[in-house]
């Protein structure tokens, strides 16, 4: 009686790696169908992130030249979000052609930082799409500022491209639940930290919404209420859709809520 075996060394690595118990586990790499449309979906994440890299390298440099502080660039929440999303799609490239020639796959700790990266931004387009940008325009502000310059990227096409390649194209590994709990953990500890900065007068903003010491008690309760699930429930929405999108994308056949 024959029993089937694991491949090792280079035989069977992609299918070892990208594949789980009934999506054709058993197939040597050269055999599993599903090899070559992952290989084009793993080389266009690569090549959507590295259009992000340039992106936000561009948009990071000119900030930086606007506000040569750095203290009054290093306390908003867009500016960390960018620069982080920077990093994480730089190693995502890396990682990701070094991934196409030995047919290997993306780290799920990186993945999970892509989906920390994608969540920010999405909050942060959120945030001035409905929020800041109204705010400022009823303030008699220029609503370009929120959209001009660096902020064009920051704001609408970071997000907007970051959010297109983590559904479509970056598929396995695939995340949990608690890979999305994970990966809103930056996102409270930047509120908590920041409003007690704000408690105790040591930083004024930098987002009206922190400003505990001048804000009605309500406010904060009501920034509360809808951040701390909300970001969970956007980096959930975030691990469903990447799952249920670009894992199956990838030949992944196990259950959307995994």
């Amino acid at each position: 009686m024959n029993t089937p075996t694991k491949g090792s060394g280079t035989e069977g690595a992609f299918v070892n790696s990208y594949s789980r118990p009934g999506n054709h586990a058993h197939l040597p790499a050269s055999q599993d169908p599903n090899r070559a449309r992952r290989k084009v979906q793993l080389a266009l994440a690569v090549l959507v992130n590295l259009i992000l890299v340039l992106m936000e390298g561009w948009a990071n440099l000119a900030l930086w030249q606007q506000h040569p502080v750095f203290k009054d660039l290093v306390i908003f929440y867009t500016h960390q979000s960018n620069f982080l999303a920077l990093i994480a799609s730089a190693l995502f490239v890396v990682t990701g052609t070094v991934a196409l020639f030995r047919d290997g796959r993306i780290p799920r700790l990186l993945k999970v930082f892509r989906l920390m990266c994608t969540v920010q931004l999405y909050i942060t387009f959120i945030v001035v799409l409905v929020g800041l940008g109204p705010m400022t325009a009823l303030a008699g502000g220029k609503l370009f500022a929120m959209y001009g310059g660096p902020m064009f990227v920051m704001h609408l096409m970071g997000p907007i491209v970051s959010l297109f390649s983590f559904v479509f194209l970056e598929g396995t590994p695939r995340l949990h639940l608690s890979d999305a709990f994970l990966a809103i953990q930056y996102t409270w500890i930047y509120s908590i930290v920041m409003v007690i900065l704000n408690a105790v007068g040591k930083v004024e903003g930098p987002y009206p919404f922190l400003q505990v010491d001048v804000n009605p008690w309500w406010v904060s309760l009501l920034y509360a209420v809808v951040m701390i699930p909300g970001g969970f429930l956007v980096a959930a929405c975030g691990k469903w859709l990447n799952n249920g999108i670009a894992c199956r994308l990838a030949g992944e056949t196990a259950d959307f809520h995994d």
